[in-house]
C-alpha cells in the first residue's frame, strides 16, 4: 500500500488556528502545530508533505520559517526529508477518527474578543425565543415525563405540526411524511447512513455545504461535482451527468445556497426535477436556510416539482429561531420516513422531548420571525456590501437572496492564505475550499455578517490594512 499523502490546502485546515501568540516565532508556532498533528496521529507514519515552498505561500508565511519549522521537526525524529522524495513523517502512529485528518470545524469561532470573527455564519436567537422557550410549564411536561421518553419519529403533535408548516409554505404533507430530526445535520447523517454504501456516487455543488462534504465522505461516498453559476447549479452539466453517471444520490440547497447565498432559478429547477424523475435519482434538497431569505417567499420544493420523485427535503429551525434548540426535520414519503425512524432507533432515541414542545410553540410564530429575520439580515447585507464596496472595491461578490454571509471573489491571490494572513491581522474569514469535494474554489473567500455590525466594521477595516499590506509585499 502507497504512503499517504496530504497537499497543502488539507494541510492547512488541519493547521487552522496554528498561528495564536503574537509574542512567539512563527516557526515555532507552525513547528509545535506539526508536532501536535504528528503525535495526535493525525499526520500518520509514511504521510507526504507539502513542500516548503507550496506549504509557505498557502500558509502566507516566508518560505524560510517552513524551512526552520520542518528542520525543527527532523532534528526531533519526527520528520525525515531525502533529495527527490520529499519530505515525510516519521512520528509514532496514534488512534484517529476516520476521516479527521481532512475534516475542519467552521463553527470554532473565537472566544477572543479581540479577533473579529467574519468567519461563522450561525446566526444568534431572537430575544423573545426565550420567553416562547420558557413558557413550557411543568405540566406540559408531565404527561410525557409519564412515559419513556423515547420517540424516534419525533412527538406526534410536532411532526403535524412541521406538516402544516411545509404545506403552508407550499409542499403538502401529512405527519407520516415527517422525522424530527436534533437539526439539519442530524438528518443528513441519517440519510447517509440510510443509502450509502462506500464507493457509492454521490452529486454536489462546488461549492456547497460543509456538513453535506462530511456526512458523505463518513460513508466513503465518491463524490462528483458540479459547477454552481451566478444563477445556481449548472443544470446542463448536472442534468448530462444524471443520465451518464446514475449516481446514487444528488444533494442540493436549491433554496439561499449554503455558502453563495442564491436561489435556484425557476426554470432551472423544472428542468433539473424532470432530470431526478427520469433517472430516478435520490435527491437531498436541504432547504435548512430557507427562513434566511430576504428577497421574497420561499420559492417551490423541489419535491413539489417532481412530486412522483425520490426527494427527501431537509428542514431546520436553527437559522429561524435558535440554534441550540436543535430541532430539524426529513419530509419524504411515508415509506422511506419508516425506513429512516429504523436507523434513528439505533443513534439516539429520538430528538429531546422539552425541545421539541418548545419548537411545537414556536412554529406558531414563523411569520412574525421571518419577517424579522429578513430585515436583519437584508440590513446586514447592506451594510457589509458598503463596506466592502468602500475598502475593498477590487473585491466581487454575487447579490444573494439570502443568509448572513457574502461569496467574495478575490481578484488575486490564494484564498487559503489570504485568510491566514486575516488571521494574523485580527480578522477571520473563511477560505473557499472548505467548501469544496475538491479542495478548490481558492479564489474565493466567505465573509460573515452574523456577528452585528461593529463586529463587520472592525472585521473589514481590519481586512483592507491585510490586503493593502499583502499588496505592497508583492
Amino acid at each position: 500500500m502507497d504512503n499517504p499523502r496530504i497537499d497543502e490546502a488539507a494541510l492547512a485546515r488541519l493547521l487552522d488556528g496554528w498561528c495564536t501568540d503574537a509574542r512567539e516565532s512563527l516557526h515555532r508556532q507552525l513547528a509545535a502545530a506539526l508536532t501536535a498533528l504528528i503525535s495526535s496521529g493525525e499526520l500518520p507514519p509514511g504521510t507526504l508533505l507539502p513542500s516548503e515552498r507550496a506549504l509557505a505561500s498557502t500558509l502566507a508565511v516566508s518560505r524560510g520559517t517552513l524551512v526552520t519549522a520542518y528542520t525543527t521537526l527532523r532534528s526531533l525524529g519526527l520528520l525525515d526529508s531525502r533529495q527527490g522524495s520529499g519530505t515525510r513523517v516519521r512520528g509514532v502512529s496514534q488512534p484517529r477518527l476516520p476521516g479527521s485528518a481532512t475534516r475542519l470545524n467552521p463553527l470554532s469561532g473565537t472566544a477572543d474578543r479581540s479577533i473579529a470573527d467574519l468567519s461563522s455564519a450561525a446566526l444568534p436567537g431572537q430575544d423573545w425565543v426565550a420567553e416562547v422557550v420558557g413558557s413550557v410549564s411543568p405540566d406540559d411536561l408531565r404527561r410525557w415525563v409519564r412515559g419513556h421518553g423515547y420517540h424516534p419519529a419525533g412527538l406526534p403533535a410536532l411532526r403535524a405540526a412541521i406538516a402544516r408548516h411545509c404545506t403552508e409554505d407550499g409542499l403538502v404533507s401529512a405527519p407520516d411524511q415527517v422525522l424530527v430530526t436534533s437539526g439539519s445535520q442530524q438528518a443528513l447523517q441519517l440519510i447517509a447512513t440510510a443509502m450509502l454504501a462506500p464507493g457509492d456516487e454521490v452529486l454536489v455543488e462546488d461549492p456547497t455545504n460543509w456538513g453535506a462534504l462530511d456526512a458523505f465522505r463518513d460513508r466513503g461516498a465518491r463524490l462528483r461535482t458540479i459547477p454552481l453559476r451566478d444563477d445556481g447549479v449548472d443544470a446542463d452539466v448536472l442534468v448530462r451527468l444524471l443520465r451518464s453517471r446514475r449516481p446514487r444520490l444528488l444533494y442540493l440547497a436549491p433554496t439561499v445556497h449554503n455558502p453563495v447565498g442564491v436561489n435556484l432559478r425557476p426554470a432551472l429547477a423544472k428542468v433539473i426535477a424532470g432530470a431526478v424523475a427520469e433517472t430516478g435519482t435520490a435527491l437531498i434538497e436541504d432547504l435548512s436556510s430557507v427562513d434566511t431569505l430576504f428577497t421574497g417567499p420561499p420559492p417551490p420544493s423541489m419535491a413539489t416539482l417532481a412530486p412522483d420523485a425520490a426527494v427527501l427535503s431537509i428542514g431546520s429551525l436553527s437559522k429561524l429561531f435558535w440554534g441550540g434548540l436543535r430541532v430539524g426535520w426529513i419530509r419524504s414519503t411515508v415509506d422511506f420516513v419508516k425506513q429512516l425512524v429504523t436507523y434513528r432507533s439505533s443513534a439516539d432515541m429520538g430528538s429531546s422531548v422539552p425541545s421539541q414542545l418548545a419548537a411545537l410553540r414556536l412554529l406558531e410564530y414563523v411569520p412574525r420571525a421571518r419577517r424579522t429575520r429578513a430585515s436583519q439580515l437584508r440590513a446586514g447585507y447592506e451594510w457589509t456590501a458598503e463596506l466592502l464596496s468602500t475598502h475593498l472595491p477590487d473585491w466581487e461578490w454575487v447579490e444573494p437572496d439570502g443568509g448572513a454571509s457574502l461569496w467574495v471573489r478575490l481578484p488575486e491571490g490564494n484564498a487559503l492564505a489570504v485568510a491566514e494572513a486575516a488571521r494574523r491581522g485580527g480578522v477571520l474569514i473563511t477560505p473557499g475550499s472548505v467548501f469544496s469535494a475538491t479542495d478548490g474554489q481558492l479564489d474565493r473567500v466567505r465573509v460573515s455578517f452574523a456577528a452585528g455590525p461593529d463586529t463587520v466594521l472592525e472585521g473589514v477595516q481590519r481586512l483592507a490594512g491585510v490586503w493593502r499590506t499583502r499588496r505592497r509585499l508583492r
